[in-house]
C-alpha cells in the first residue's frame, strides 16, 4: 500500500500531545473541510487519509467515533465531497452547544459557590464549563494538576489565569494537601466505557485520595466518547500517558445528555 500524503495541519494534529480530545477533534474537522475544498482530493485518497488518521488517534474516543462515520460518507464516491461536507456541518450544529448543556446539568448537581475544584490534565470539556460559570459570575476556586510528565497543566492555568479565575497550579507531590484543600474533583476522559474511562496517568491516584477523604468527585464530558465499538479498548496506543480508571472512584458523571450518579452496579441516570 502505498504511504498516504499527510498534509501540515493535520501532521501537527496528529503529533500534538497537549491538547484535549475535544480541541483537537474540531481543529481536525475544520483542517479537513480545507481539505475537501481543495481540487485534487478524491474520495478514496480522503478515505485513505481518515483510515491513517484514526489509526494515530485511536485512544481519543470522540475522534475515533466521528471518523467512522465520516469514512461511511466518504465512501459515497458519487457524492464526494458535498455528502460528507453536509455531514461535517450537520455533526458541528449538533454538538455546538455541549458545553452550555454540560453547564446546566452539573449546576443542577452541585452549587459551586465558595468551592474549590480539583481538576487534572487539560481539558477542553472542563475548561468550558469553567468559563459557563464564570461568566454566570459564580465565584469558585480552582486548583489544577502540573500534570506530570507532559506538564499540559501549565496550559489549562494559563487559560484560566485569562479567563481571571482564580485558579492556582500544583505540583502532584502535593496531591493529598491539595484534595484536602477542595470539595470537589473534576475530571474529563478521552473514552468512557461501562465501568471504567480513559484519562491521563495520575487520574487515579488523585480519585482515590479523593475516596479516602470523603470528597466528592464528578467526570464531566460528553457522550461522544462512550466507546461503541467493542473491540476498542485492545487497539489504542498511547498507553504511556493514559490509564484506565474504574468509574466506581466517581461520584457521577455529567454529560450535554444529563447526569448519572454511579453505584458498584453501574451508572443510573439522576
Amino acid at each position: 500500500m502505498k504511504p498516504v500524503p499527510i498534509p501540515g495541519k493535520i501532521s501537527l494534529l496528529l503529533n500534538d500531545r497537549e491538547s484535549g480530545s475535544i480541541a483537537l477533534l474540531k481543529r481536525l474537522i475544520a483542517a479537513l473541510e480545507e481539505e475537501m475544498h481543495g481540487p485534487d482530493l478524491n474520495a478514496e485518497a480522503f478515505g485513505n487519509l481518515l483510515l491513517h488518521i484514526r489509526e494515530k488517534l485511536n485512544h481519543f474516543a470522540a475522534i475515533d467515533n466521528f471518523l467512522a462515520s465520516l469514512i461511511l460518507h466518504a465512501g459515497q464516491k458519487d457524492a464526494f465531497p458535498g455528502e460528507t461536507l453536509r455531514y461535517i456541518k450537520d455533526y458541528r450544529l449538533y454538538w455546538q452547544d455541549s458545553a452550555g448543556k454540560i453547564a446546566e446539568n452539573f449546576l443542577r448537581q452541585c452549587n459551586p459557590v465558595g468551592l474549590t475544584l480539583l481538576t487534572h490534565s487539560h481539558s477542553e470539556t472542563v475548561i468550558s464549563l469553567l468559563k459557563k460559570l464564570h461568566v454566570r459570575q459564580i465565584p469558585f476556586r480552582v486548583l489544577q494538576t502540573l500534570s506530570s510528565p507532559g506538564e499540559e497543566g501549565k496550559i489549562s492555568h494559563e487559560r484560566m489565569l485569562r479567563m481571571k479565575l482564580r485558579a492556582d497550579l500544583i505540583d502532584e507531590a502535593n496531591i493529598t494537601e491539595a484534595v484536602g484543600q477542595s470539595d470537589l474533583v473534576l475530571m474529563a476522559c478521552d473514552a468512557l466505557l461501562y465501568n471504567e474511562f480513559l484519562n491521563k496517568t495520575g487520574t487515579r491516584a488523585i480519585l482515590e485520595q479523593a475516596r479516602i477523604l470523603r470528597k466528592r468527585s464528578f467526570l464531566v464530558t460528553e457522550s461522544r466518547k462512550k466507546i461503541t465499538r467493542p473491540d476498542w479498548q485492545q487497539e489504542w496506543t498511547e498507553q504511556a500517558l493514559f490509564e484506565w480508571v474504574p468509574l466506581n472512584l466517581i461520584d457521577g458523571i455529567v454529560t450535554e445528555t444529563g447526569f448519572s450518579a454511579y453505584s458498584a452496579g453501574g451508572m443510573r441516570t439522576g
